[in-house]
């Protein structure tokens, strides 16, 4: 398992758009891709998991891979993070 840790701006959070497209770049990897947010947890390949989420608001978000292709995932989903997210 692998787990990489990024903090996301004031104004970020896991709403439809961002959500949507975070869950299609982890549907493309075999390892199960899990998202924490404090005590909350979300299946990184499931759109409504990932919004049920709390607003992060500037918080620290970690993102899990257990799988095969872990490393690869990981890297992955930061990528995708990115491309959606500002990152403190």
């Amino acid at each position: 398992m692998i787990t990489r840790s990024v903090t996301l701006g004031q104004d970020d959070f896991f709403h439809a758009r961002p959500a949507a497209r975070i869950a299609d770049a982890a549907k493309t990897y075999e390892s199960v891709i899990m998202v924490m947010l404090g005590t909350e947890i979300a299946d990184a390949k499931n759109v409504f998991s990932l919004m049920r989420l709390s607003h992060p608001k500037g918080s620290s978000v970690d993102i899990l891979a257990d799988g095969p292709d872990e490393t690869t995932a990981i890297t992955g989903m930061v990528k995708a993070m990115q491309e959606e997210f500002t990152f403190i």
